[in-house]
């Protein structure tokens, strides 16, 4: 009665049938595998393990209770005991394939692969078409990067079983990992004739033709699982990954938008929400998507600086202030905070604030050059013009192949009027590395303006002006570099386009010099 009521899955009329068996045949081991087997589908692990331990005190080389003893001891993790369980199966039948396959998986579990693998290969050897065998050597062989084995197992396992989807998945993802891109592609392709719907097929075929940039066929792949796997928030992600790598930024919208109904809280969804609205310049939605992201990792100090970047970016200063302090009380001995918040105080001009952060974020870190540039630049902003060679200097010691040190450290010497042929020097090596530098043109314009070589200066300053059309210093130097040779026309239009970009009083006067003198200028 109790394997009736077994086949018919009634577990506890079963078990009751079988004790009641016990009471009439107290030494039949095959009443308490029975019972055993029952207990342990009902989750009675300890009466499963009693009558395991009854059983092979009538016979210790029951190897039914000792299997089902390792396989208790195994899902337990108390792999010691497992293995001393499969080990007397092994002695009691050297052919037992089922315990040189377990112990085999127990080693490879506990990472001990080289007696794994021996025991896998006794395996194979009593039974040469043993699947199994051939599958876990395969995952041994994959998981200690022995690919090329990995795949001769893997092959083997299909011979004896074709239609072996797991063995065909790990198959393909060993041919990824060796790069047979085409191999891999045939197998998944292979899997999905036997499975259409398999996740596994569907991603791994996406991520090889992302790889190899067929975008398009990546998208189909994806297409077919969403179809499938509607709120799968990943799928979605991949779908929105590939139109942004495309530049179609509203289709990428589109699938972030839907990854995100799947999943409010997702901070990977958010995130590309808010590098989309950024990449369209829409800067008040990406900053709300950053603040909700915010929420989420509230400790995440990236997020506070990119947001305090995003404040600056809509003119909201303050608030790019207030967010990088709030990523100090964070991380208070992080130089590239007080950095950044220099960088914020140089932006609305309050220097020497920022010389205190930058010389903070110096003093952190001493050989970051890119601290010590800054920290020049804002001195140069301060008319501190010796504190501004000095940082200029140092930061040329750090990095003498840093071109934007060179161009300031030139035209500090041209503005002061000292050391002219080492500024052109400084500035010609700039130019060597960004030659249409407008910036770079200008300085070097400026040097050949306080060398009196005026021709050349205004060639110089002409070319800057191109390639920077609204800085008002460079029209400034333009409209200087025109007086001198008395040409006030040009330099009065030079200098009302620097007005144009900054209301200045010293540039207003030499505005109505230039006309003065233009009005006095006798008519031929």
């Amino acid at each position: 009665m109790g394997l009736i009521n077994e086949l018919h899955n009634d577990i506890e009329p079963a078990i009751k049938e079988y004790q009641k068996a016990r009471l009439y045949d107290p030494k039949s081991i095959a009443v308490l595998k029975n019972l055993a087997v029952v207990s342990l589908r009902k989750g009675d692990i300890i009466s499963a393990l009693d009558a395991c331990e009854e059983s092979l005190k009538i016979d210790p080389n029951f190897i039914s209770a000792r299997m089902i003893k390792g396989s208790i001891y195994s899902s337990q993790k108390k792999y010691e005991s497992a293995v001393e369980e499969y080990k007397k199966v092994i002695e009691i039948d050297p052919q037992a394939k089922d315990a040189h396959l377990y112990l085999g998986i127990i080693y490879a579990e506990n990472k001990d692969y080289d007696s794994a693998i021996a025991m896998l290969e006794k395996l194979i050897k009593i039974e040469p078409n043993y699947v199994l065998g051939f599958y876990y050597l395969g995952r041994i062989n994959a998981k200690t990067k022995n690919y090329a084995k990995a795949e001769e197992h893997f092959t083997k396992a299909l011979e004896i079983h074709p239609n072996f989807l797991k063995v065909m998945e790990d198959l393909g993802l060993v041919y990824q990992l060796q790069k047979k891109h085409d191999s891999a592609i045939d197998m998944y392709k292979k899997i999905l004739e036997i499975d259409p719907l398999n996740e596994l097929a569907h991603n791994m075929l996406g991520e090889i033709y992302i790889k190899e940039e067929a975008y398009d066929k990546a998208l189909d792949e994806y297409k077919k699982l969403s179809e499938s796997l509607p709120d799968n928030v990943e799928v979605r992600i991949k779908m929105g990954l590939i139109y942004y790598q495309q530049k179609d930024l509203m289709r990428a919208l589109e699938e972030f938008q839907l990854a995100r109904a799947a999943d409010p809280k997702n901070g990977k969804t958010i995130f590309y929400i808010a590098s989309i609205y950024e990449e369209m310049n829409n800067y008040e939605d990406a900053l709300d998507e950053w603040l909700k992201l915010l929420k989420i990792e509230p400790k995440s100090v990236d997020i506070m600086l990119h947001i305090s970047q995003i404040y600056e970016k809509l003119k909201k200063l303050e608030e790019a202030i207030e967010m990088i302090n709030r990523a100090i009380k964070m991380e208070p001995n992080d130089p590239k905070l007080y950095f950044y918040l220099g960088v914020a105080q140089y932006n609305e001009k309050r220097y020497t604030d920022a010389v205190e952060n930058f010389k903070k974020a110096v003093e952190m870190e001493p050989e970051n050059d890119t601290y010590h540039f800054r920290l020049g630049v804002v001195y140069e902003k301060l008319k501190e013009y010796g504190k501004c060679i000095d940082a200029m200097k140092k930061t040329l010691q750090l990095n003498e192949d840093h071109p934007s040190a060179h161009n300031y450290l030139g035209y500090i010497y041209a503005e002061m009027g000292i050391n002219l042929s080492d500024a052109l020097e400084h500035i010609m090596k700039a130019l060597e590395f960004e030659s249409d530098n407008g910036y770079f043109l200008d300085s070097l314009g400026w040097v050949y303006y306080k060398k009196e070589l005026y021709d050349k200066a205004i060639e110089k300053l002409e070319e800057a002006v191109l390639l920077v059309p609204d800085d008002p210093t460079m029209y400034d130097h333009l409209g200087e570099a025109y007086f001198k040779i008395n040409n006030y026309e040009k330099a009065k239009d030079a200098w009302e386009k620097s007005l144009k970009g900054e209301k200045n009083s010293a540039i207003e006067e030499k505005v109505k010099k230039a006309n003065k003198l233009l009005r006095n200028k006798p008519r031929k």
